[in-house]
């Protein structure tokens, strides 16, 4: 089964390290491209906030003052057989802040890449199963309130439910980051539902990062890479066709809740081409 390229790509919301969670964009749906072909994906994502959570407490603090982050990501999806793809991203994040400690950083984040395998398919229901890793590419200060990212190597697992009807999908992920250094171990959590008419997808997720243990902001010798990160966010977005190979996308989110991350909302605008 190719994937209609109305549901690509799955998401391209970005957020950067410190009190704001790490990058967790990289939830996957369970659409594959087919042999020998691919998409290339360039977005645009602006968040910010001015508002966090310390511990389960949101506050806000002169310190850090508001936070806006500007990322644009590369996304790129190939089949190398029908069943199997590899898709990957990679993030440039500049994240700054107004607050009296004038923290900013800039650069390239972490690279992330998975193998996507579909194990089982009947009718309009597939499972999905993949495997994959996300390391820095450069070398970043990662204890910082305003910073890049974790600087941690991780190994990703998903498991990921697609129904694909004529017009409609739906997709549920269920993943497992196996972190590194003292960064907590993860389960990412992502729904995503959406609906074709004409040439135009309409889409909805939410996003949850579910932490295994870890410490708050405040605790005795706690890291920022050490933190319990945890969020809610709940996203809109929209696909649009202009040919059979370049597309737009747009979407829009909210942070509903969190444990020691940025009460951000933000959009993100890009371009798809497929081949």
């Amino acid at each position: 089964m190719r994937a209609n390229r109305a549901f690509l790509p799955a998401l391209l919301v970005l957020a950067a390290g410190g009190i704001q969670a790490p990058l967790y964009a990289f939830d996957v749906n369970g659409f594959l491209p087919g042999q020998g072909h691919g998409d290339v994906a360039v977005s645009y994502t602006a968040e910010g906030y001015d508002e966090f959570w310390v511990g389960t407490t949101k506050v806000s603090d002169p310190g850090v003052g508001k936070v806006d982050i500007d990322s644009i990501s590369l996304w790129v999806q190939w089949g190398l057989t029908d069943d199997l793809a590899i898709v990957a991203n990679l993030p440039y994040i500049d994240a700054s802040s107004d607050g009296l400690g004038g923290f900013a950083d800039k650069g390239w984040q972490d690279l992330s890449a998975l193998l996507k395998y579909r194990f089982y398919a009947s009718g309009p229901h597939s499972l999905v199963g993949g495997l994959g890793v996300r390391t820095a590419v450069q070398d970043y200060e990662p204890n910082l309130p305003v910073d890049l990212g974790d600087n941690t190597t991780d190994w990703l697992f998903r498991l990921v439910y697609l129904y694909h009807g004529q017009s409609f999908y739906f997709s549920q992920q269920v993943g497992y980051d196996l972190r590194g250094d003292d960064a907590p171990n993860d389960y990412p959590l992502y729904t995503e539902l959406g609906f074709t008419v004409g040439r135009v997808t309409y889409g909805g997720y939410y996003s949850q990062l579910i932490a295994d243990g870890g410490t708050d902001i405040g605790d005795p010798g706690f890291t920022f890479p050490s933190n319990k990160e945890e969020y809610s966010k709940l996203g809109a977005k929209v696909y649009g066709r202009l040919t059979d190979r370049v597309g737009l996308s747009a979407a829009y989110f909210v942070t509903l809740d969190g444990r020691n991350t940025g009460d951000s909302d933000g959009f993100s605008v890009g371009a798809v081409f497929s081949f």
